[in-house]
C-alpha cells in the first residue's frame, strides 16, 4: 500500500493598531511523499514559513507571532481522501517535542529591531511526522492547515 500525503496551508495575517510596520507571510507545501503502510513506520517531513517585514520612515522593533489553527496537545490533525483519513502532527522544532499551535509554548514569537525604509525576510520551518497506519486505503491524502501572523 502506498500513500502520497500533500499538507497545503492557508496563511492568513492580523494586524493590530496601526503600526509603523507590515509583514507578511509565505510557504511552501508541505509533502510526506509515497508511504508504505508498515506499521509503526514513522514519516518525516518539513515545509518552510517565510516572514517578511517592512518599515516605514523610522526604525520600528518588529514583533510577530506564527499560530497554527487546528487541534492541540496530543490530539492528531488529520488527512483524508474521500471518506478515510490519517493523523500527522506539526511540531516547533526537529526534536519533534513541542507541537505548533494557536496557544502557550505551541506559538512561534519573534520580534527584532529594523531600521527606516528596511525589510527583512525570516524563515521557520515547519516540521512534521506520522506514523504508518495498515488500516490507510492508498490514495492522495490531503489537508489544508490555517497558519496565522499575529503583529
Amino acid at each position: 500500500m502506498q500513500l502520497l500525503n500533500v499538507v497545503g496551508m492557508v496563511l492568513m495575517f492580523i494586524s493590530g493598531p496601526a503600526l509603523a510596520y507590515d509583514c507578511g507571510i509565505s510557504g511552501t507545501p508541505l509533502n510526506f511523499g509515497s508511504v508504505e503502510g508498515i506499521a509503526g513506520h514513522i514519516q518525516q517531513s518539513t515545509a518552510t514559513l517565510t516572514v517578511v517585514c517592512r518599515t516605514g520612515n523610522a526604525p520600528e522593533t518588529v514583533s510577530y507571532q506564527i499560530l497554527m489553527v487546528g487541534p492541540t496537545g496530543d490530539e492528531q490533525r488529520q488527512m483524508s481522501v474521500g471518506t478515510h483519513n490519517t493523523g500527522y502532527q506539526l511540531y516547533t522544532s526537529g526534536s519533534y517535542q513541542q507541537v505548533w499551535s494557536n496557544t502557550g509554548p505551541g506559538v512561534i514569537s519573534d520580534s527584532y529591531s529594523l531600521g527606516a525604509n528596511a525589510t527583512v525576510s525570516r524563515n521557520y520551518t515547519v516540521y512534521a511526522k506520522m506514523k504508518a497506519d495498515r488500516a490507510s486505503s492508498p490514495g492522495n491524502y490531503t489537508d489544508n492547515v490555517a497558519v496565522q501572523l499575529i503583529y
